[in-house]
């Protein structure tokens, strides 16, 4: 099994996983963002997605990839390092927690995708995949295709097929249906299983209310309250606006430890 991976800067480490439809291309500029303010920013390609292989993949959802990514900070000497996932990068984030606590000294999810995590779950995730599923019957392998109808699911008829990210996005649908949809996002979290001081929820000012009540959950087993980012207006902020969680992420670490 082989991730591809960069790094950049120097400092505490910090490492990004990616959310669903996405890759280590798109996390870039986050990654430089982080770098600048005194990170060591390391991203990579999961399991299955851009440049990484593919290997026993799909397979056991966010906890193979929460195995890869501490796996990673192995190779890479780095550990322990701040996690930061985005998105199904959360929920793999927080795997990693659960799994791995000693590679991290922070775990922050950025409004994970932790769908199973909601009392109507079925529901939802019946309705949300129903339509691609008969869309791929009708046309096997058409995974851009498929996308775009879960696109067109979550946002009611209202997305912008055409928008620089759905673009850069549609390299990855493939992974996103085969493993965020029905595995990562299947991930649920027990009481006692995140590590207490370790993990933090964070959230734009105005999240969507499936994304806030999966945030509520979660936080809430660890007894906390899901943190709100003064200037994230939106899930993708960490795609087109780089300086807000970067701006974040540099206030929650005491300056004696960037020197």
């Amino acid at each position: 099994m082989e991730l591809r991976y960069h790094s950049t800067g120097d400092g505490p480490p910090i490492l990004l996983i990616h959310g669903g439809a996405e890759d280590a291309t798109m996390l870039t500029p986050q990654a430089e963002a982080l770098a600048a303010r005194g990170w060591r920013a390391i991203w990579y390609d999961r399991r299955g997605t851009g440049a990484s292989t593919r290997e026993n993949w799909p397979d056991t959802g966010a906890d193979q990839h929460a195995d890869d990514a501490a796996a990673l900070l192995r190779e890479l000497g780095v550990p322990p390092a701040t996690i930061l996932g985005f998105s199904s990068g959360g929920v793999v984030a927080l795997a990693l927690a659960a799994r791995h606590p000693e590679m991290a000294t922070e775990v922050i999810a950025w409004e994970p995708a932790a769908l199973s995590m909601l009392p109507d779950a079925a529901q939802l995730r019946a309705a949300l995949h129903t339509p691609y599923e008969e869309h791929l019957r009708h046309h096997p392998g058409d995974w851009i295709g498929a996308y775009h109808v879960v696109l067109r699911t979550l946002s009611e008829g209202r997305a912008d097929l055409s928008s620089p990210i759905v673009k850069a996005a549609e390299a990855n649908a493939e992974a996103m249906l085969r493993d965020d949809g029905p595995l990562i996002t299947a991930r649920t979290f027990a009481s006692g299983e995140l590590p207490a001081g370790k993990v933090t929820v964070a959230v734009s000012e105005a999240p969507d209310p499936l994304h806030r009540a999966i945030a509520e959950r979660i936080a809430a087993l660890t007894g906390t309250r899901p943190v709100t980012v003064d200037g994230a207006r939106h899930h993708e902020v960490y795609l087109d606006a780089p300086l807000i969680l970067a701006g974040f992420l540099q206030h929650r670490v005491p300056a004696p430890e960037r020197t």
